[in-house]
């Protein structure tokens, strides 16, 4: 547990980032028609959130090694393993364009939400059986 403040830190920091990154490019491409036509696929920085969330899972790999968690004895953990698999999968199909817009939105919003769900579960750490 020797470095485990320090890792907690930088998980927390790369899950904000992502949040805000995933958050920008939903928008985004919801306003598009609207915003001028701005397109993140084509940015030079359309690898950033792929950076930022490989750091993520990186720390989070870390603190399970060095952190007194354990996903199956800490079922919030648990919880929020599922509610993070979820978020990936609805995260993806939110910035799929192959959906149409109002899908899309839906998926966006529920991927919102899974995220509101891990945050309070974070927070909290409610025991839950």
């Amino acid at each position: 547990m020797q470095y485990y403040l320090e890792i907690k830190q930088i998980h927390m920091l790369c899950a904000y980032l992502s949040v805000s990154l995933f958050t920008a490019r939903f928008l985004l491409d919801m306003l598009r028609p609207v915003a001028g036509g701005f397109d993140w696929r084509s940015s030079k920085l359309r690898f950033v959130p792929h950076l930022v969330d490989t750091m993520l899972l990186t720390m989070a790999l870390a603190l399970l090694a060095v952190g007194p968690w354990k996903s199956f004895i800490h079922h919030w953990l648990g919880i929020k393993i599922l509610f993070l698999l979820c978020y990936i999968l609805c995260g993806k199909a939110a910035l799929n364009l192959n959906y149409a817009k109002s899908t899309r939105l839906g998926f966006g919003l529920l991927a919102l939400m899974l995220l509101a769900g891990i945050f309070y579960l974070v927070k909290f750490k409610p025991l839950l059986f």
